[in-house]
Formats: C-alpha cells, sequence, structure tokens
C-alpha cells in the first residue's frame, strides 16, 4: 500500500487571538476558530467557567467527553475579572484580541460597554445567550431542552401521536456555535477591511428556529404548519438492512425514480426473485409504502437479497447504478476507513495524560478564504 502524506492545511485564522468566556451554548464557537488557526484563550475565574465546574461535582466519562470536544485546541488562563488587578490583567489581553466571546451567566457578559472600551477598536465582541441581549424573554435562563422547545425543532420531533422529543445530545450548543461562528467571522472580514469592530448578538432560540429544515418555507407556499411524522414519514426503502457483514443504509422511494428503478433492474440482472416481487403494481402506491405493511413486507423480500453481498460490493453496485445506497460504518470502521486515513483526518490528543484519536478539522483549505 502507498503511503501519501496528509495534504497542507492553510490556516486563514493564524494571526487572530479569540478570548473565549463561554460557558454552554457558546463553547463550539471558540472550537471551530482554533481549528482554522487562531489561537483562542478560554479565559477562566478562579473558580473555573459554570461548565468546568458541573464536570467537577458530578465527574462522568461522557461529561468529560464533551468538556473535551468543546474546548480541543484552546489555551486556558485563569483571570478573576472581579478584581481590579485582573481586570487590568484581562483589559491588556482584550486590547490585542480580535475577537471577544462572552455568554449570558458568564464573566462580562453583562458590561458589554466596558467590554468594548477595554477591547481594540476594530475587535468583534459576540454576545450569546438563550434568547438575546434584548426583549421579554431576555433574561430568562434556558436549557437544550427548553430552547428546541421553544425553537421549535422539539415540534418537529417524534410520533404523531405522541409529544414532542428533545433531539439527542447538545443540539442548541453545536447549532449555535456554527451560526454564531459564522457571523463572527463576517464582522471579522469587514472589521479587516473597514478598521470598524462590531457586536453581535446571538440568540440560542433564533439559531434553532432558523434551522428547522423547509418548515417556513412549507407554510409560506402551502398555508401548513408542518408536523413530526415519526416512522410514518419514512418509504419503505429508507432504512438500515442487513447485508453480509454488516448493514447498509438505502433511499429509494417513488419520488427518486431513478433510485428505485435502479434497484429492481439490480436484483433482476442478478436473476433474484425479489426483482418480480418488487415489480408489482402496489409498489407504485407511494402512499402504500408508506404503511407498516409495506416496510414489513419490503425488509422481509429485500434483505434475503443483500445478504448476499458485502457492504463493499453493495457499494460498488450503487454507485455504478445511481442507487442512493452505502455502508453504515461502526465506530471502528471510521478509524480505518481509507479517504479518512489519507486525509489524515484524525489527530493525536493528550488530554489528563491519556492519548486520544481526536477528529481534526472537516476542512482543508488550499489559500485563505479571502
Amino acid at each position: 500500500m502507498t503511503y501519501c502524506p496528509p495534504m497542507p492545511v492553510t490556516t486563514p485564522y493564524e494571526d487572530v487571538t479569540v478570548l473565549d468566556l463561554t460557558h454552554e451554548f457558546g463553547r463550539y464557537v471558540g472550537r471551530l476558530f482554533a481549528d482554522l488557526g487562531a489561537t483562542t484563550i478560554r479565559v477562566e475565574p478562579p473558580e473555573g467557567l459554570p461548565d468546568r465546574v458541573r464536570m467537577a461535582q458530578a465527574p462522568s466519562p461522557d461529561a468529560t467527553a464533551a468538556f473535551t470536544f468543546l474546548n480541543a485546541s484552546k489555551k486556558s488562563t485563569v483571570i478573576d475579572v472581579a478584581d481590579a488587578a485582573g481586570l487590568a490583567e484581562f483589559a491588556a489581553l482584550a486590547r490585542r484580541a480580535s475577537v471577544i466571546l462572552v455568554e449570558a451567566g458568564g464573566p462580562l457578559y453583562d458590561d458589554l460597554a466596558q467590554l468594548r472600551r477595554m477591547a481594540g477598536p476594530r475587535a468583534i465582541v459576540t454576545s450569546i445567550s438563550p434568547f438575546g441581549r434584548s426583549g421579554p424573554r431576555a433574561h430568562d435562563p434556558a436549557s437544550d431542552l427548553v430552547l428546541q422547545a421553544a425553537g421549535g425543532i422539539a415540534w418537529l420531533s417524534g410520533r404523531p401521536d405522541a409529544p414532542p422529543l428533545r433531539l439527542p445530545e447538545g443540539q442548541v450548543t453545536m447549532i449555535t456555535g456554527v451560526y454564531a461562528a459564522v457571523a463572527t467571522a463576517i464582522a471579522l472580514f469587514d472589521a479587516e477591511s473597514s478598521g470598524c469592530g462590531h457586536d453581535i448578538d446571538v440568540s440560542a432560540q433564533e439559531c434553532i428556529a432558523h434551522s428547522l429544515q423547509n418548515s417556513i418555507q412549507v407554510y409560506d407556499f402551502e398555508n401548513r404548519v408542518s408536523r413530526r411524522g415519526g416512522e410514518g414519514t419514512r418509504d419503505a426503502t429508507e432504512d438500515t438492512f442487513a447485508c453480509k457483514d454488516g448493514r447498509i443504509f438505502l433511499a429509494a422511494p417513488r419520488s427518486l425514480g431513478v433510485s428505485w428503478n435502479a434497484l429492481v433492474t439490480f436484483m433482476r440482472d442478478a436473476g433474484h426473485p425479489a426483482a418480480d416481487y418488487f415489480s408489482q403494481p402496489r409498489w407504485e402506491d407511494r402512499a402504500w409504502r408508506l404503511s407498516r405493511e409495506a416496510k414489513e413486507q419490503f425488509r422481509a423480500n429485500f434483505e434475503p437479497f443483500t445478504r448476499e453481498y458485502t457492504k463493499e460490493a453493495l457499494t460498488r453496485e450503487a454507485i455504478a447504478r445511481k442507487i442512493v445506497m452505502g455502508p453504515v460504518s461502526r465506530v471502528v470502521d471510521v478509524f480505518s476507513d481509507p479517504q479518512l486515513v489519507h486525509r489524515g483526518f484524525f489527530t493525536d490528543l493528550v488530554t489528563a495524560g491519556i492519548s486520544l484519536r481526536f477528529p481534526g478539522a472537516p476542512y482543508a483549505l488550499s489559500e485563505p478564504v479571502w
């Protein structure tokens, strides 16, 4: 096997310093900038920011993993901004910083005017909070569950005959982080060309509301409110299925005629009897294909076919025939994926004396974005 070294990655923010005082919904912002070469410094009071305090009070592998992921690549310093000497120390850092990230409930969030005086004239001050700096809920606390509900994503999750569901893990932290990072990057670009800084007000609720897939467009164009559909919204083919060495994912609804027709042709070319079964007229009925009976019948007739093939063989045929089908990777499979190995995606990270294989940045830039 020929080894090809990973391609060099340009870091467009290598001259940017980010001061990160966030503790919940803003933590991913600093991580994203650090991945792109910025020097991100996590500024903590002597007792630690709230996320570190929570982890210390209720230690668990999951909490440690989440903390490590959201703060990877950051530096850290302890400064007591409630103390005059500490505030002067922070002001010296702020004058040299390009970006300052603050969050409701954390240091200096309620002192925006003072923070702006300490920051350089071209600095970007990004404030992150559950509901924004203004409005009737500006000072309300909120959790991931509350924001998923208030932002609307919980309404779209779950079964139609059951209550709304919270999506797993810290969805609000991740979505808010992406939106805040993009807004900050745009403002930073303008500041470098105009010489003028910016204050950015990020509402986590608004970030969630903006990420509701096509729900707003459905209301605009069809005058109806999108509802959760659970498994009932899926075509019988949209699922994972067993094969010789694992599972594959398939999507071949009637709306994807190319994928469905190519799938039936694949089975017919292989001489499998399922091709005749799936050529019956009822498989043309899009409504019936959403039923439980259709899903059970599809799996019962399709899996005897896929069990004759490996994931690699099925994926190869899918690419050649334009079928929407591919392998379902286990975690261990991801580490040995040839594409990720070639790109040098995983890196070694040492934390608390433990060496971990850790995901790197999901982007490689040949030159600065501007």
